[in-house]
C-alpha cells in the first residue's frame, strides 16, 4: 500500500522538480530582457500595487525604463551602461525610448500580472531583490501547474508514468516553454490552462464531474490571455464532438433526428456552448473597461503587414508543426531546437493517426480531432479578430499556440503508449535532451 502511494506521488514530483530546475538554472542566466515584450510586461508587473490596471497610452514607468538601458533587450539592443549610469543618478537620458514611451501591455487584464506579483514574492523574501527576476522565477509554479495538470490528462486516458514524464521532460526543453517561463510573460500561464482545460474535458467525457470547474477555468483562462480561446474552442469542439458520436451510436433504431436535437441540450453540449460564450464575453467586457480608461492612443508597433490571402494560409498551417518551437527566430541552444523539434514532430503524427485511424467514440480521438480543427481555424480567427479589434493585421507568434500543445501531446501519447520499447527510448532521449536544455541556451 505505502509502495503504491509512493508510486503515484513520485512521478508528479519528479515533473515539479524539472520544471523548478529549468527556471532556476535559466533565470540567472538571462541576464537581459527578453525581446518577446518583456520590457513592457516588467512595466505592468511593477505597477501592479499602486495601479492594478495601465491604460491605453499610458507611458512607461521609470523602474521598466532603467530595466531596459542597465539590461539590454536580448537579440535586439546591448545594455547601455552611460544612460543607466545616469538614469539611476534620476537623470534624464536624451533615449528614444520604445513604442515611443508608451506602453503595448494594455492589450492584458491585469490577471496575470496581478497573480505573478503575488507569486514573485516569496522569491523576493527568499532574497532576489529584482522585481523583474522574482517575477521570472514565479514562471517555475506556471509551469508545475502546467506539468501537473498534463499529467493528470495523460493518466486518465491510461498513459504510463514513465511516458507521462517524459512527455514533460522534452516540452520543457522545448523554445516554446523556455521563453514562456523563464522571463515576465504572458505566455506563462497558458500551459497550464490548456492542461487544465484538457484534463477537464477528459474527465466529462469518462462521465466525471468537471463541468463548473471548466466553465471556470475557460473565463479566468482566456483573461489572463485571450490567444487562450483556443484551448476553450478546442475542449468545447471536442465535448460537442464526442456527444453527438456517443448519441449516434445510442440511437438504434430511431428514425428521424431526434437524437441530434436532444443531444445539443445535454449537459456536456452546453457546458461547451457556455464555455466559449463566457470566456469570449469576459473578454469584450474587458475591451469595453480598456477603452473606458484610456489613456489616448495605442503605440505603432512597426509590425504590420499586408493581408493576403497566402498570409491566411500560412496562419491556418502554423500552430500544429509550430507551437513547441522557436518563437524568436533563431536564439536557442542545439538541445532547445532539438526538443521543439521532437514535439513538433510527435504531435502531428499524433493527431493525424488518431484523426484517422483512432479507436472511435473515446476521448482521446476527439480531442484530436479538434486539435486539427483548431490548429487550422485557429489562426485566421485570431487574424480576423486582431483586424477587428486593432485594425490591422500582423503575422501571428507561433507562441499563440502554446495552450494547444498539451492536447497534441496527448494524442502523441495514445499513439506511442503501448510500444514498450518505443516508450523506453522515448524517455532516455527525453532525459538527455532535457539535461542538455539545462547546459546553455
Amino acid at each position: 500500500m505505502r509502495s503504491a502511494r509512493l508510486r503515484s506521488v513520485l512521478a508528479p514530483l519528479v515533473l515539479i522538480l524539472l520544471s523548478f530546475l529549468s527556471v532556476l538554472v535559466h533565470v540567472p542566466g538571462n541576464t537581459a530582457l527578453s525581446p518577446i515584450d518583456e520590457f513592457v510586461y516588467v512595466d505592468y508587473l511593477e505597477k501592479v500595487p499602486t495601479e492594478f490596471v495601465v491604460t491605453q497610452g499610458e507611458p512607461t514607468g521609470d523602474y521598466a525604463r532603467g530595466e531596459w538601458l542597465c539590461k539590454g533587450v536580448r537579440l535586439v539592443q546591448d545594455p547601455r551602461p552611460a544612460e543607466c549610469a545616469a538614469f539611476t543618478a534620476a537623470a534624464e537620458p536624451t533615449v528614444d525610448w520604445p513604442f515611443a514611451g508608451k506602453t503595448s501591455a494594455d492589450i492584458y487584464t491585469p490577471l496575470y500580472f496581478a497573480v505573478t506579483w503575488v507569486l514573485a514574492q516569496p522569491f523576493r523574501l527568499l532574497g532576489v531583490s529584482d522585481l523583474a527576476d522574482a517575477g521570472s522565477y514565479a514562471g517555475a509554479i506556471w509551469l508545475s501547474a502546467g506539468m501537473l495538470f498534463l499529467f493528470a490528462a495523460l493518466r486518465r486516458i491510461g498513459v504510463g508514468r514513465v511516458l507521462a514524464v517524459s512527455l514533460g521532460a522534452v516540452l520543457i526543453a522545448t523554445p516554446a516553454v523556455f521563453w514562456s517561463s523563464t522571463y515576465v510573460s504572458t505566455d506563462a500561464p497558458s500551459l497550464a490552462v490548456g492542461a487544465a482545460l484538457l484534463w477537464l474535458a477528459v474527465r466529462i467525457m469518462q462521465g466525471r464531474s468537471g463541468r463548473i470547474a471548466l466553465l471556470a477555468v475557460s473565463f479566468l483562462g482566456v483573461l489572463l490571455k485571450v490567444q487562450n480561446i483556443l484551448a476553450v474552442a478546442l475542449v468545447g469542439l471536442a465535448l460537442i464532438g464526442h456527444a453527438l458520436s456517443s448519441a449516434w451510436r445510442r440511437r438504434r433504431d430511431e428514425t428521424g433526428g431526434g437524437w441530434f436535437w436532444r443531444t445539443l441540450a445535454t449537459r456536456d453540449v452546453i457546458t461547451a456552448v457556455l464555455a466559449v460564450i463566457l470566456s469570449a464575453a469576459g473578454q469584450v467586457v474587458w475591451l469595453a473597461v480598456r477603452a473606458a480608461v484610456s489613456s489616448g492612443p495605442s503605440p505603432d508597433q512597426g509590425v504590420g503587414a499586408p493581408l493576403t490571402v497566402a498570409a491566411i494560409v500560412r496562419e491556418a498551417l502554423k500552430f500544429l508543426p509550430a507551437a513547441a518551437t522557436d518563437p524568436t527566430g533563431g536564439a536557442n541552444s542545439i538541445a532547445l531546437v532539438i526538443a521543439g523539434t521532437i514535439v513538433s514532430w510527435i504531435s502531428i503524427m499524433g493527431v493525424l493517426w488518431l484523426t484517422v485511424a483512432g479507436r472511435e467514440g473515446t476521448p482521446e480521438v476527439w480531442i484530436a480531432r479538434s486539435a486539427l480543427v483548431v490548429s487550422v481555424i485557429g489562426g485566421p480567427l485570431l487574424v480576423a479578430s486582431t483586424v477587428l479589434v486593432s485594425g490591422y493585421y500582423f503575422q501571428l507568434p507561433v507562441r499563440y499556440g502554446i495552450a494547444l500543445i498539451p492536447a497534441f501531446l496527448l494524442a502523441a501519447s495514445v499513439v506511442l503508449k503501448d510500444r514498450r520499447g518505443v516508450v523506453r527510448s522515448f524517455a532516455a532521449i527525453s532525459g538527455l535532451v532535457y539535461l542538455a536544455a539545462l547546459a546553455g541556451t
